[in-house]
């Protein structure tokens, strides 16, 4: 299983969690929100500096599309 399906199983990221109400209340931006999730999560799942951006935005856009 890739990085992003694995964060996108955090409770931030799941149905009324963080990260998805402020998508749904459409707040100024949901790329914050998502980079102050997953910057939380960067040990737990390994995130090196590198890919961090990316896969942020690859969530974010995720999230959008469900």
């Amino acid at each position: 299983m890739s990085k992003l399906e694995d964060i996108l199983k955090e409770p931030e990221f799941r149905e009324n969690g963080f990260v998805s109400k402020h998508i749904k209340n459409s707040n100024a931006d949901p790329l914050r929100a998502v980079q102050s999730a997953v910057d939380r999560m960067r040990e737990l799942h390994d995130i090196e500096d590198s890919e961090f951006g990316l896969l942020c935005e690859k969530i974010l856009e995720r999230l959008r599309t469900n």
